[in-house]
């Protein structure tokens, strides 16, 4: 009768095993695309943002050719920015991993992170932020402020 239990409770063991090897290996990829793509966008909003500070009458969608972006550098499909007045505006719209903009908070320990919402930044760091954001970024694209 123990053996029973013996091997009733080494198949519980088991499939508790089984069970969070199979969630790290489904998590472990997704932290992977999201920290690439929080560092390729962070690295063209710093170009975006050179480029806003040297051109403040500058208004619109600056091509990756005007920018000052590293020879190396290659920008994932989605990212791109808008500058007006000086300031930049770099997000990416559409589809994106859920953790994006808390791991760009992370990055930047900034407020000037998080997802367009009713025409307003909301940083998950900060709340809802007194930051415009310009109406051709689209509704709940994840924006990054410089």
């Amino acid at each position: 009768m123990y053996i029973y239990w013996i091997a009733i409770t080494l198949m519980i063991v088991g499939g508790g095993i089984f069970t969070q090897v199979q969630h790290t290996e489904e998590a472990v990829p997704e932290q992977a695309t999201i920290d690439a793509l929080s560092r390729n966008m962070l690295i063209y909003r710093s170009a975006a943002a050179e480029y806003a500070r040297a051109n403040p009458g500058f208004t619109g969608a600056p091509s990756d050719a005007l920018l000052n972006l590293p020879h190396w550098f290659t920008k994932q499909s989605g990212i791109a920015t808008y500058v007006v007045g000086g300031v930049s505006y770099t997000y990416i719209a559409g589809t994106f991993p859920a953790g994006l903009p808390s791991a760009l908070t992370e990055r930047t320990e900034s407020t000037t992170v998080g997802v367009k919402r009713s025409g307003q930044l909301f940083s998950p760091k900060g709340g809802s932020m007194p930051i415009s954001v310009p109406g051709p970024v689209p509704e709940g694209a994840v924006v990054a402020v410089y």
